[in-house]
């Protein structure tokens, strides 16, 4: 498509102009996959040797998101699952544009014979997850009794949107990016999860309650795959948020 090409375009100057400062340059999402809009941005990854960061530039009409990380970080990536999800997927569908010692084909090349058994223990590290986000469920439900709805609603976006993570990790999920995250957690969980994670979400019909319960009908689903992967002293953590989310 037209908007497509000017894209591929801009990131193609831009990684020219970029390229002495960088030890690889790579377009990554979807001007990458050639699935982008006219409001997408053009999203190029930098290897870089010193000064890492995230820049955004206006660049004829379009935004551009530059991400300076060293090849260690990018590297690491493939070794932490909250990044992995998302990270692998997006290095297989990544068009390199500048390389000039081979950094980002090794980095490629890594991503497209990755597999969940390169990060130990994924199981234990989603069921970790639910320990740290119990304290969500029990602001939820408190929050809601003290009739507190924005705080109730904040905690329960947080709940909606980090609870994919450690399910997509369980279900060995590889996504292109964050915006696929969503639909193929809901497509390996099922009817349920789907069903609260929309009405949390609020893309069903239904007032602030009927979406804190979604959320914690979330939390349950998410305790009773993973929490038997938990120590005692963790899972009586998860045990009692879930008993919590079951009686709201």
């Amino acid at each position: 498509m037209h908007h497509t090409r000017e894209a591929l375009a801009i990131a193609e100057r831009l990684s020219a102009d970029l390229a002495p400062d960088a030890v690889g340059i790579g377009l990554f999402g979807s001007v990458a996959k050639g699935t982008d809009h006219p409001a997408s941005d053009i999203d190029l990854v930098l290897a870089v040797e010193t000064e890492p960061g995230t820049e955004v530039r206006q660049v004829e009409g379009r935004m551009v998101t530059l991400s300076r990380k060293t090849a260690a970080e990018l590297e690491a990536a493939f070794t932490r699952p909250w990044e992995a999800v998302t990270a692998v997927g997006a290095w297989r569908r990544a068009r390199i544009l500048h390389d000039p010692d081979g950094t980002m084909t090794r980095l490629q090349a890594r991503a497209n014979t990755w597999t969940w058994e390169a990060i130990p223990d994924v199981d234990r590290w989603a069921a970790s997850e639910l320990v740290g986000l119990a304290e969500e469920v029990h602001k939820v439900v408190g929050m809601t009794g003290l009739g507190r709805a924005r705080a109730a609603a904040a905690n329960r976006a947080i709940l909606t949107l980090q609870l994919a993570y450690p399910i997509a990790a369980a279900n060995r999920l590889v996504c292109d990016s964050e915006n696929d995250l969503w639909d193929a957690v809901a497509a390996a969980e099922g009817p349920a999860w789907a069903r609260a994670w929309d009405t949390a979400a609020g893309l069903t019909p239904g007032d602030h309650a009927t979406g804190c319960r979604a959320v914690l009908a979330l939390y349950r689903i998410a305790a009773d795959h993973l929490a038997h992967h938990l120590d005692e002293p963790d899972r009586a953590i998860v045990t009692t948020a879930r008993e919590l989310a079951t009686e709201h």
